[in-house]
Formats: structure tokens, sequence, C-alpha cells
């Protein structure tokens, strides 16, 4: 009887080690990647993590200056009409809305991203976020190979955002908030470590 006593012990105590240690798939992924020691810094038009906001202006000022981006709604963002595909049947162009997130020392960590179609209207449910988040998605793993991307809960239980994480970069498309937007982020996990 001791000896079964202390034998469940011991199990029960092994469960629980191994329940507590347990990750999640996205933790695994991103202890995973980073283990690999890969650097992708590139985002687009040359912008790259790690760039001061002085730098991010002058390149926007050249790309406003080639017509290749323009001042986007609120002087909040950077506006850029994604080229259409020959075999898109689109009446409607997408825009893609960027701004570089910096840190305390001005250095550029990550990106926000806002795509919308730019016929979008609340009645034209063909142009609403949740018809353009697959297209946005098979963007953005065209843009940036490597891993697939993955569901993540967020602490809202029903709140689901699609990450993908490759070397030092995680892409997050954020969980629709209302029917015009599919927001994104890309950010640099190296600064993410240095601001915890």
């Amino acid at each position: 009887m001791m000896l079964r006593n202390s034998l469940l012990m011991f199990i029960l105590s092994v469960v629980i080690l191994v329940s507590c240690d347990k990750k999640s798939k996205y933790e695994q992924v991103v202890l995973e990647e980073k283990a690999t020691g890969k650097i992708y810094d590139s985002l687009f038009f040359d912008f790259t993590f790690g760039q001061t906001k002085q730098q991010f202006f002058n390149q926007c000022w050249q790309l406003n200056n080639q017509q290749k981006v323009s001042q986007g709604p609120q002087n909040s963002f950077v506006q850029y009409i994604l080229p259409k595909s020959p075999k898109d049947s689109a009446t409607s162009s997408i825009v893609m809305l960027f701004y570089g997130i910096f840190d305390k020392d001005q250095i550029m960590t990550g990106m926000d991203f806002k795509f919308y179609h730019s016929g979008w209207s609340i009645w034209n449910k063909d142009l609403q976020a949740e018809k353009l988040l697959p297209q946005v998605r098979d963007s953005l793993l065209k843009w940036y190979p490597g891993n697939d991307f993955i569901e993540v809960k967020g602490k809202n239980s029903s709140e689901i955002f699609l990450t993908k994480v490759d070397g030092n970069r995680r892409i997050v498309i954020e969980p629709l908030k209302d029917t015009k937007d599919i927001d994104v982020r890309i950010d640099d996990l190296r600064y993410e470590q240095k601001t915890k």
C-alpha cells in the first residue's frame, strides 16, 4: 500500500511538472526560430529593422518624390496602392498603409500596416475585410516566405491572431475590428527582448 501511494505521488508529480512546462505551439515556434540565429531585417522598399526614424522619413520622402507612395489618411500612415496582377479580376485596388514602429532611441523595431479595398463601402460585401483577409495572408506568405501562419488565441479567448515567425521576424494579422481594415504588424523579436 505504501509503495503504491509513493508510486502514485511520483506519477502525479511528474504529470504536474510536465504540464507546467508545456509551451504553446506559438511559444515553441518562437523558441525554435530564435535558436536558428537567422536574421531577417528587410521589410520592403529597402526599409529595414534597425534603421532610424530619420532614415525612415527620408526614404518615405524619396518614395513620395518618385510617386510610389503618398500621404495616408490623417497623415498617420504612408499610402501605397498595390499593383494589380494581370490575373486579378477585382475592380478595386488594394490600399496598403504603413508606418514604422520606433523604440525610445528612435530605432525602427517594426512596422504597422492596414490593408483595405479602395472601393470599400459598408454595403459592398465583396470589398470587405473578411473577403480580403485570405488575399492579404497569401501576399504576406509570398513576400515573406518561410513558415506558415498559425492561429494564436488572444487574451480574450474569442480573438484569434494569425501569426508567422521566421528567425527574428514576427508577422501578426490581428482579428478583424471592422468591415474595412485588416491590421498587420511586423516586428523584430530581438527588440522585444530588450524592452522586457
